[in-house]
């Protein structure tokens, strides 16, 4: 095509000569010899020249142009192909690369409009998967990170939105890595429960794998992580709160039922026994009782729990509580040291406060040595105050004064199976102490004795 057009301009420019040197003969009245002679052969031969090689400029200048354009097309395709924005190309409609140009237009702002709605697109993706409360990243098929959510970092406890490297590396856990690949052998979705040891702590993680495919020969991989430790741990306190009670219930219930049978069988006929066994049974109806009671009041704790502060004298509450164990007070000959200010008050719900104290100071009486003594201090702090209940009596170890206000927990010496309880009571104390905005703690030496202190807020009777 382009040579056919040099060739037709040659000629053009030929015929050009030839009907120039017809006109002068016409009108000189001249043969075209005798006007060829006039005009020289030589002149009209360097003008043919001349004109071929005024072609030859023209196109070769047309030529470059049309380079440049096609240049100039590729760059914008690259431009194009990397997301970069540009403008269009303009062409002259006469060039023979203007439809070219146009298609090149084209392409570039449809282009355009397809990475927009791909960036929207994507964005909505991403702005959706952080408010998914479970980590998520998306695998390609050459198993590099397509995107991943700031949940998972939280879970894994590290920086995982590495778009493009390889997801096993960013994991670096061996149990989730082999599920995921398990996708990528089976096609087929995958679920697993993984335990894995990070920097921080260990978790209990969901897993879920999911196989998308696009194509018949493309597919995404899905990986859900969801971190369910704090539910495993509810559901294990569950399970160990309903078999201590279980256990706590079987043993005053077989009691009751085993001594109900036998007064049934005729041990009603012997006075001796049948008292003992009514003793026994009356004994373990109130442990039954304290249980229940124990269990209630666990069960009414919560955030919504009413508190009612009223004005308080925390000396007379020492007392009224140490009075409500006299009997075993002079039964074990402990002696209860009242060191409290007398005219000291505090606003503090009556009920949560009493139980709390009774509670610490029942607990020093029943683990108290015989003869032993029970000191009950209180003072006043800045914004705060505090009260103490320290006992003589067998003391625990570290490692029973980390568990002591678990539920059911009971130290495992000789003296702690020789005492009754439910195994409870601090786990309440404890409970009520914080829904008092307070918190308690212990001090304690093997065989020289314990000390509880709780801190409460101090509160003023207008606030």
């Amino acid at each position: 095509m382009r040579i056919r057009q040099v060739f037709n301009r040659l000629i053009a420019g030929g015929s050009a000569v030839l009907l120039i040197w017809s006109f002068y003969a016409k009108f000189a009245g001249k043969t075209l010899r005798k006007a060829a002679d006039d005009l020289h052969l030589a002149w009209i031969i360097l003008a043919v020249l001349l004109v071929i090689l005024l072609i030859l400029i023209v196109e070769y200048l047309e030529r470059r142009r049309e380079n440049n354009l096609l240049k100039l097309f590729t760059k914008k395709l690259e431009e194009v192909t990397q997301e970069q924005k540009t403008g269009h190309v303009l062409v002259d409609k006469q060039s023979e690369l203007y439809d070219l140009g146009q298609a090149v237009n084209h392409v570039q702002s449809m282009t355009q409009s397809l990475f927009k709605d791909y960036n929207r697109q994507k964005r909505g993706y991403l702005g959706l998967l952080e408010y998914v409360p479970i980590g998520v990243m998306v695998i390609d098929q050459d198993r590099e990170i397509y995107l991943s959510n700031h949940y998972l970092d939280d879970i894994m406890e590290h920086e995982l939105d590495m778009v493009h490297e390889l997801y096993y590396s960013a994991l670096a856990e061996f149990d989730i890595v082999k599920t995921v690949e398990e996708t990528f052998r089976t096609k087929q979705d995958q679920r697993a429960e993984i335990k894995v040891n990070l920097a921080e702590q260990t978790k209990i993680l969901n897993v879920n794998v999911v196989f998308i495919p696009v194509s018949g020969h493309h597919f995404f991989v899905m990986l859900m992580i969801d971190d369910v430790t704090e539910q495993k741990q509810i559901e294990r306190m569950q399970n160990d709160f309903v078999s201590n009670v279980s256990h706590e219930l079987k043993t005053p219930v077989t009691s009751i039922a085993g001594f109900s049978e036998t007064l049934k069988n005729g041990a009603l006929e012997d006075p001796g026994a049948a008292n003992k066994f009514v003793d026994i049974i009356y004994n373990q109806s109130l442990r039954l009782k304290d249980l229940i009671n124990d269990i209630l009041s666990l069960s009414r704790i919560g955030t919504n729990m009413e508190v009612n502060f009223k004005e308080v004298q925390f000396s007379q509450l020492v007392s009224d509580c140490a009075l409500a164990y006299d009997s075993l007070l002079d039964e074990r000959q402990v002696v209860v040291l009242n060191k409290v200010p007398a005219k000291m008050k505090v606003q503090a719900d009556p009920g949560k406060l009493k139980y709390i104290l009774s509670n610490l100071v029942q607990n020093a009486v029943r683990y108290n040595k015989v003869g032993g003594k029970i000191t009950v201090t209180a003072k006043t702090l800045e914004n705060k105050w505090q009260f103490q209940v320290s006992d003589t009596g067998i003391g625990m170890t570290s490692e029973q004064q980390g568990r002591i206000f678990e539920r059911f927990y009971r130290a495992d010496t000789s003296r702690s199976k020789e005492v009754d309880g439910t195994g409870l009571g601090l786990a309440i104390v404890k409970e009520y102490v914080e829904v008092l905005s307070g918190q308690i703690k212990v001090d304690s030496q093997l065989n020289i004795g314990t000390t509880f202190t709780v801190i409460l807020p101090l509160i003023s009777e207008n606030n």
